[in-house]
């Protein structure tokens, strides 16, 4: 079996190309015996990578795939993968390095999709952007994450012009009547006189209405209504997207709703919000604790009860 078959294999999904992908030359059966040895050991190192990737041990991950990089250094599903699990690992640089450079090779979509997670989690709206109108061109449902981007940034207009163009292709969204209604809201008090005092009241009502949010959050926690409150924290995330205290009850309500890996993927961006409050980054290790638990998963679970600080 050839690398790249290997690979497709596993994947199912990349559009694999390039020398790797050619027919081997049947007549040439010196060359195929001299590579035989080379491609059953760049197998070995990719399954072992996928192997420890999947119980995220990224590091031990990152050390197979660099060994097949050895042996393939040209091979954009290794540059992709080691991306993904540097970002796993929030070593940003070293994810967008390995993904721009898969992205050069082959600009693949999933390749551009984690190449924006870099810089969206980077809060490097610039790029973002840029790859988000690359998505855009070949999906149009990143046409959502760029309106996320826009309000963001504070780019009102292109986020209502999105809107607008969004409304059109797939009929208007709850969620995006709510956008339109903040955005809007937003421009009119930037729009009134006395820049020191608008800038004042936008703080003063975002607090507000963070609070606001927080206090429904509450409420529906103490009657366990966890659908309510998911359901609250994914329309507010669109919103505020950078609020770790979002992230954490949306993922406290997932835990009680048994999606136990999407609380984990919660608990993550959670962290990756997180400045300086003890008492909610204890609150996350202990949904973490939870999920691994529930997942059986127990040296993950022990692992961040050891985090909770006293």
């Amino acid at each position: 079996m050839g690398t790249k078959t290997f690979i497709a294999v596993f994947f199912g999904l990349y559009s694999l190309c390039g020398s790797y992908g050619q027919e081997p030359d049947l007549t040439a059966e010196s060359a195929e015996i001299s590579t035989e040895s080379n491609s059953d050991a760049f197998q070995e190192h990719f399954f072992e990578a996928l192997k420890q990737k999947g119980i995220e041990n990224y590091e031990k991950a990152i050390d197979e795939l660099l060994e097949c990089k050895k042996l393939e250094p040209e091979n954009d599903v290794v540059d992709y993968e080691l991306g993904r699990n540097h970002l796993m690992l929030r070593q940003y640089d070293q994810a967008e390095t390995y993904l721009l450079a898969a992205v050069e090779k082959n600009p693949e979509i999933w390749y551009l999709d984690a190449l924006f997670s870099v810089y969206e989690k980077q809060n490097n709206t610039d790029k973002a952007i840029e790859v988000g109108h690359r998505l855009a061109k070949a999906n149009g449902k990143y046409k959502e994450n760029l309106v996320r981007i826009y309000i963001n940034t504070e780019k009102y207009e292109q986020a209502l012009a999105l809107i607008e163009e969004l409304d059109g292709e797939r009929g208007k969204s709850e969620q995006r009547e709510r956008q339109k209604v903040w955005i809007q809201t937003r421009m009119r008090l930037q729009q009134e006189p006395g820049p020191t005092e608008v800038a004042e009241n936008e703080n003063t009502g975002e607090k507000n209405e963070l609070e606001e949010i927080y206090n429904k959050i509450e409420s529906y926690k103490k009657l366990f209504n966890h659908d309510e409150v998911l359901k609250i924290t994914e329309g507010a995330l669109e919103i505020y997207p950078s609020q770790p205290g979002l992230y954490y009850n949306k993922a406290h309500a997932l835990n009680r709703l048994k999606k136990h890996k999407q609380a984990i993927s919660a608990l993550q961006t959670a962290l990756d919000y997180l400045i300086d409050n003890t008492e909610l980054e204890n609150n996350i290790y202990r949904e973490f604790v939870i999920a691994y638990n529930s997942l059986g998963n127990n040296k993950k679970a022990d692992e961040y009860a050891q985090k909770i600080k006293p």
